[in-house]
């Protein structure tokens, strides 16, 4: 009889803990582009050296609608996302562009409830500390599967332009997901971000794609506190550094003139 016991209770911490601790997740992401929108809205200077070449745009949207490979690694409180780069061993197509904050690794620590970010500006480095927001999930009882997992929907409006859908499997008992999502009673195998001022990026949908525990997992390094702003502050710099771009560009037009 304490044999049973001993059996149905490491049976039962196994079953509580095997998704708790140490997990290595691949999530891709994929934009959903309006071609002829987004070809629309982009705006090029000229520094009058020459035309774009012909196939400037095209190359721009396949880069963006290439899916993105990415892995958020999980260790007990703290967890990493980032982008996986991916070895070009075509010749001549070294063509590339980033958008947004998609190459910057993010580290979150779920019991400070604070993140992370290295970012860089006109040559400047940065790092990003602040509070990870507190996102007003809505639970819905709609159900799917996700690479075998049971998982449950929840949707969030983050802002007056943008929205979220969110399925996330209660299994896997972690509050925490791709990029700078978090909260829901379970970790988020799939996203659908939807811009309503989009300007040609319809959505981008991000699904993982394998979960996997890593029992020999090293604890994840804090990034170094070096040039440490708020999120705020970045923006506010952000603002700056494009009005005095905008100037420098205009006066160089105006001398050339």
């Amino acid at each position: 009889m304490k044999k049973l016991l001993t059996i149905i209770a490491y049976c039962t911490f196994l079953s509580t803990s095997i998704y708790a601790q140490k997990l290595e997740i691949k999530y891709q992401e994929i934009l959903n582009v309006n071609k002829d929108k987004l070809k629309e809205n982009m705006k090029f200077e000229s520094s009058g050296s020459g035309n774009l070449p012909s196939d400037f745009f095209d190359n721009i949207i396949k880069s963006m609608i290439e899916p993105k490979d990415f892995t958020l690694s999980i260790y007990d409180n703290s967890s990493i996302y980032k982008k996986v780069e991916k070895i070009n061993n075509k010749q001549g197509s070294n063509f590339s562009i980033s958008f947004g904050d998609a190459d910057n690794s993010i580290y979150k620590d779920s019991s400070t409830k604070e993140y992370s970010k290295n970012v860089s500006l006109m040559d400047k480095s940065y790092l990003i500390k602040d509070k990870l927001t507190d996102y007003k999930w809505k639970l819905i009882r709609e159900t799917k599967k996700i690479i075998g997992f049971d998982v449950k929907k929840a949707t969030a409006i983050i802002d007056s332009t943008t929205s979220v859908v969110a399925w996330y499997a209660p299994s896997i008992t972690v509050k925490d997901g791709p990029k700078m999502y978090n909260g829901l009673p379970g970790l988020i195998l799939e996203l659908e971000i939807k811009e309503s001022e989009n300007k040609g990026i319809d959505s981008s949908i991000i699904r993982a794609t394998e979960v996997k525990e890593v029992p020999d997992m090293k604890p994840i390094d804090k990034p170094k506190e070096k040039n440490i702003i708020t999120d705020k502050e970045y923006n506010e710099l952000s603002k700056k550094e494009m009005e005095r771009y905008k100037e420098m560009r205009t006066e160089s037009v105006d001398k050339k003139d």
